[in-house]
């Protein structure tokens, strides 16, 4: 019974020692795949965490280079922002979707593609602006060669202005009548319409005015008036009365006259008389006769009547 019991307790201790082996074995096999598991997740951290500093590094980057091309392109809206308004918008909307995939961490191929079109786009038109500002530089230099043109232009019309005028000037002297031999005198009637001269104030009936015109090819011929203003010693006008009847106007100024007549000339050497009935006695003194035509003072004459 011993030797039974005995060989009972031999085969359950082998039996143990077999599952301790197993259990050993496989406690060892389950730390063998832990350790290589550990391992492997370590490097796989590892590889994470560096790739995802390498693409934290790209995004930087490519920030960066976001950030100098919208820099570049601000500069260049700030000094010519008429110019840009129109594209302006174009830009920005890019600008901004290159921002939310930095910001999103996208396919970085994604977002240099999009970059590289950007950098295009703006370049296009900083080379727009460049020779908007080339044809504006010339667009001015010819703009001040076209004002030094017309201010030439301006002086020398000014010169033909002033000549014109001057000519005109000479044109209209030359072209007017002139008076010579302004002759006056105080006269009395006698019988058969007889005029005789008289240097006294109490025997003097009337003015007697008389003048020629020269020949002057050049004046328009046709009808003139003429007009004569008798001003008495005292100053006053002889007159028949100070309505608008018995004025004229000459350079401006209205004018009242003593006498008016009116002569056709003819271009030719032309003579006439004026008379002046007194309408009261003459006073004793100095006469100022001043004869005048339609656009001119012809000359003055003066009587002395005693």
């Amino acid at each position: 019974m011993e030797t039974m019991t005995t060989g009972n307790q031999n085969n359950q201790d082998d039996r143990n020692a077999k599952i301790y082996r197993i259990t050993i074995i496989s406690l060892v096999v389950i730390i063998a795949f832990l350790t290589f598991f550990l391992i492997t997740s370590r490097k796989s951290l590892k590889e994470v965490t560096l790739d995802r500093a390498f693409t934290e590094e790209l995004n930087m980057a490519l920030q960066a280079e976001l950030d100098s091309v919208l820099t570049e392109y601000n500069n260049m809206k700030f000094e010519y922002d008429s110019i840009l308004v129109d594209k302006d918008s174009i830009i920005q909307v890019n600008a901004v979707e290159i921002q939310r995939l930095i910001a999103r961490q996208a396919d970085y191929n994604r977002i240099r593609r999009q970059l590289d079109g950007l950098r295009e786009i703006t370049q296009n038109y900083v080379r727009e602006i460049d020779s908007l500002v080339t044809a504006n530089i010339v667009l001015k230099e010819e703009n001040v060669q076209i004002k030094e043109e017309i201010r030439q232009v301006r002086a020398r019309t000014t010169e033909l202005t002033q000549d014109k005028q001057e000519l005109e000037g000479m044109v209209e002297v030359a072209s007017a009548i002139r008076a010579y031999q302004i002759e006056a005198s105080a006269v009395r009637m006698r019988s058969r319409d007889r005029e005789e001269e008289t240097d006294r104030a109490a025997r003097a009936e009337r003015m007697k005015i008389c003048f020629s015109l020269a020949e002057n090819p050049i004046a328009p011929s046709g009808y003139y008036n003429i007009y004569a203003r008798i001003a008495a010693p005292d100053g006053q006008i002889l007159r028949l009365g100070d309505t608008d009847e018995y004025s004229f106007v000459n350079e401006g100024d209205t004018l009242q006259y003593s006498v008016a007549g009116r002569i056709n000339y003819q271009n030719q050497m032309f003579s006439s008389c004026l008379y002046w009935d007194r309408i009261r006695e003459f006073e004793p003194g100095q006469y100022l006769i001043s004869l005048y035509s339609d656009d001119l003072r012809l000359g003055e004459t003066t009587v002395s009547l005693r």
